[in-house]
């Protein structure tokens, strides 16, 4: 299945949604498109003016309003929507107070074009009352009156319109709506149903007098084809398109072709529904990664069954009491969550994947697809959260510190491996954080394991603590642990492991020994790093050779501490020295230093709060 009859298909399994101003999310209806209004004027059956107000809740001013292939693109020119457009369109005097003849000219061309749409309408068969009331109110040309008398278009003492804003826009950029009172519900023309069937029906006539009749590649039927594509599919990127068709100067299609259209052809309702589709996905469940340069990933069910985000199956935001603090405590909490989703699914069900992408202001591009069942998906998100996860330190209500299990996010990951501390953050510029982003998906959904650049680069930020704030060389030091974790499989043990003997996991349990004597001896406002922390880059390539160089310097800390703590450290260096085999004792340590480090380390811990 494409991407285009997957989408197609999800707008017809939630037909249901269209127009629903009940949900939270709407699905925008065929031959309409969703806008903002800032203003809105009630008449009466005659088309009387009532009243008028500005539209101050931006959630209310979101409306679906009928729209042409032609003015729901339009970017200059004249080419109204057939009822709701903004003041230079709907209102016939709007010229009267304008700044210049200009302005007055370019009212006067849009609303003769206006007035003409609204009066095909009220003249076909594809008409109602309501219809009829607002093109009576809008012939009489006094909207401009009215909304001034009303006090929501302000004048400046040359009896021009002011600077003032309406929701954030300038006058001749407020779009208008209606509502009739005429003893019907709803009074709001844009929550009526019937309205909004009737210009699908009146749009969809029009089309099959002026379209091009053709066989539509994605359902196989002959019908009218779209000439010009919807637009404004995410709002970060609204003028970019994932479709176009208006490529009459430099010919893309030559050498294949003798005229564009033979390139392809699809339906004006397939085109319709399929991009209303992915709009209404995008801001349902879309997510972006990026502040300027951004892509944005969608992860959807064809039939709206609620499906998670791969980089987002846990809420860490608010750390809870019970949170897992071992891995099987994890493993547990994450077998209850995947079950939770997959219940709702069936074996045939799918889960689909996109990654949008504005390559320039006008195209939009799909950098990722993907369909598996839903089965294999939750499977592959529950495999990466098992394998790349570890303890990190985390503040409960009381803001007191305590070690939760949990998988860091992919922007953390990012952040960590390949940012620098800028400030209080950890920071990579949005063209890099882009790449990684979607190299570390790939590996979520396409069931990979992390890449060995990633656990090198990680590494490497990892043994230079010093460069780093004492809150960001926890984050730092459990990420790499979690990266590492998922390189060797998942197999890691969190916890301190006295019969792994591997060499460098036992030259990071040194190291913390080292760090953990010296700091012993510090006040509690100490602020200066232990030689274990200054050596550590130096000790992973040399680790022999540095460590007598660090064993020299602590020795009047060592000193410093009471008996018990010196047979307690000297006791665990005896046991840890005694595994290290003999052989390469100097070559460079491997990734597993890390974890053997924070083990050590996190259990000397451990037993200090419970000796205090």
């Amino acid at each position: 299945m494409g991407w285009m009859k997957a989408l197609y298909d999800t707008y017809d399994r939630n037909a249901n949604l269209a127009a629903n101003y009940t949900v939270e999310f709407p699905l925008c209806p065929v031959a309409h498109m969703q806008a903002s209004a800032q203003i809105e004027i009630t008449i009466d059956r005659e088309g009387n003016f009532l009243r008028a107000i500005s539209v101050a809740d931006k959630e209310d001013a979101e409306i679906f309003i009928p729209v042409s292939e032609e003015s729901a693109s339009r970017s200059s020119g004249t080419a109204p929507h057939a009822l709701y457009d903004n003041l230079t369109y709907v209102a016939g005097d709007y010229g009267k107070y304008a700044e210049n003849e200009k302005e007055t000219a370019t009212n006067g061309e849009r609303f003769d074009e206006y007035y003409k749409a609204v009066k095909a309408w009220n003249e076909s068969k594809y008409s109602n009352p309501r219809i009829h009331a607002i093109f009576l109110y809008i012939e009489k040309q006094c909207m401009m009156k009215n909304l001034i008398d009303a006090g929501v278009i302000s004048l400046n003492k040359n009896g021009k319109y002011s600077k003032e804003k309406i929701g954030g826009k300038t006058y001749d950029k407020c779009i208008v709506r209606f509502r009739v009172q005429d003893g019907s519900e709803p009074e709001e023309c844009w929550k009526d149903n019937e309205l909004i069937t009737l210009y699908q029906k009146y749009y969809l006539k029009l089309k099959s007098e002026k379209g091009r009749l053709d066989t539509c590649y994605l359902t196989g039927k002959n019908c009218i084809v779209s000439e010009n594509h919807p637009k404004g599919i995410l709002p970060s990127s609204y003028g970019a398109k994932l479709v176009s068709a208006n490529d009459s100067t430099d010919f893309t299609f030559r050498g294949r072709f003798s005229r564009g259209d033979e390139a392809y052809a699809v339906g004006f309702e397939t085109t319709q529904k399929a991009h209303n589709a992915l709009r209404w996905l995008a801001k349902m469940q879309g997510y972006t990664v990026g502040n300027t340069e951004k892509r944005t990933y969608i992860c959807w069910n064809p039939d709206g069954k609620k499906v998670p985000a791969p980089d987002a199956l846990f809420d860490y935001e608010d750390s809870e009491s019970n949170e897992p603090t071992t891995h099987p405590e994890f493993r547990e909490k994450l077998r209850l969550l995947i079950n939770g989703y997959a219940d709702h699914f069936d074996e045939t069900d799918s889960i689909i994947v996109m990654a949008l992408e504005a390559a320039t202001t006008g195209r939009l591009s799909i950098v990722y697809y993907n369909e598996l069942q839903a089965e294999d998906f939750l499977n592959r998100i529950r495999q990466w959260n098992e394998n790349c996860c570890w303890l990190f330190t985390i503040f409960d209500a009381q803001k007191r510190p305590k070690l939760a299990v949990q998988t860091p996010s992919i922007t953390r990951i990012v952040n960590y491996t390949f940012g620098t501390q800028q400030g209080e953050f950890m920071k990579v510029s949005d063209k890099l954080m882009i790449m990684q982003y979607q190299r570390l998906f790939h590996c979520i959904v396409d069931k990979q394991k992390v890449p060995r650049d990633f656990v090198e680069a990680i590494f490497q930020k990892a043994n230079r603590l010093m460069s780093y704030s004492r809150g960001h060389r926890e984050k730092l030091l459990s990420t790499a642990c979690a990266l590492i974790s998922n390189y060797y499989g998942g197999e890691i043990k969190m916890k301190l492991d006295r019969d792994f003997a591997d060499r460098s996991y036992l030259y990071g349990r040194l190291l913390a020994v080292y760090e953990q004597i010296e700091r012993r001896t510090y006040d509690f406002d100490e602020k200066r790093e232990p030689n274990a922390i200054r050596y550590q880059t130096a000790y992973a390539q040399h680790p022999a050779t540095i460590r007598k160089v660090i064993e020299e310097q602590i020795i009047p800390y060592f000193d410093r501490l009471s008996v018990k703590d010196r047979t307690f450290y000297r006791n665990e260096i005896e046991e840890i020295s005694n595994k290290i085999p003999m052989q390469k004792m100097n070559q460079h340590l491997d990734y597993l230093y890390l974890v053997g480090y924070w083990a050590e380390r996190a259990e000397l811990r451990s037993g200090k709060k419970e000796e205090k």
